[in-house]
């Protein structure tokens, strides 16, 4: 190391800087679903979001949402086909999106999907939407059908204006109201959807 030339720990700093860089990129991203994961959302992609905002128009929903009973698919046909499976949900949810709606894989079964600007109000509505949908829906894992799957779901809006200073507030605020509601909605027994500022269930 102490006969090192400048060149030589150029180099070897370039290559650390560039390693850095790779395992920065896949700390974004999901090994499973290949989608961007929790930490970009919450970190990165949300608070460049809420950076653009402008006082008294600005408006962005998230839905938090996570199959019901994904732990007894584990156990009855084994972590791969539970793993298949989440990849499946995964495309399911992308043919979903509307425009400029945004899938991440926050982790195990939880997915969310971030929304712009849209009514007050919109978010649990699709939220409703997604879990209609989802309960028509079919999968099939190595000849193994799953339907009439049901799922629970939180979601979370922020409106008005953004201060900068405040971002990394905002964005850790709705990250545990989304967790707190997708919480109560499986508390509740499945197929539920908990906003704010009440729940509601569909028949």
């Amino acid at each position: 190391m102490a006969d090192e030339s400048f060149d030589q720990l150029k180099a070897r700093i370039q290559r650390l800087e560039e390693e850095n860089r790779k395992w920065m990129r896949l700390a974004g991203i999901s090994r499973l679903t290949k989608l961007p994961n929790s930490l970009m959302l919450f970190q990165v992609v949300l608070p460049q979001e809420l950076a653009k905002g402008k006082a008294e128009t600005f408006a962005l929903s998230c839905i938090l949402i996570c199959p019901d009973k994904l732990g007894d698919v584990n156990q009855k046909n084994g972590r791969v086909v539970g793993d298949q499976l989440i990849q499946q949900l995964s495309q399911f949810l992308k043919n979903q999106l509307e425009l400029n709606e945004r899938l991440f894989h926050c982790d195990g079964a939880n997915f969310a999907i971030m929304m712009p600007t849209k009514p007050e109000g919109y978010a649990k509505r699709r939220a409703m939407m997604l879990k209609n949908v989802f309960k028509d829906e079919k999968f099939s894992v190595d000849r193994v059908e799953f339907s009439n799957m049901t799922c629970s779901i939180g979601t979370a809006e922020i409106k008005g204006e953004i201060e900068k200073v405040k971002i990394s507030e905002i964005t850790d605020k709705l990250y545990n109201e989304l967790c707190d509601r997708l919480y109560q909605a499986k508390a509740s027994g499945g197929d539920y959807i908990v906003g704010s500022p009440k729940s509601s269930r569909t028949a």
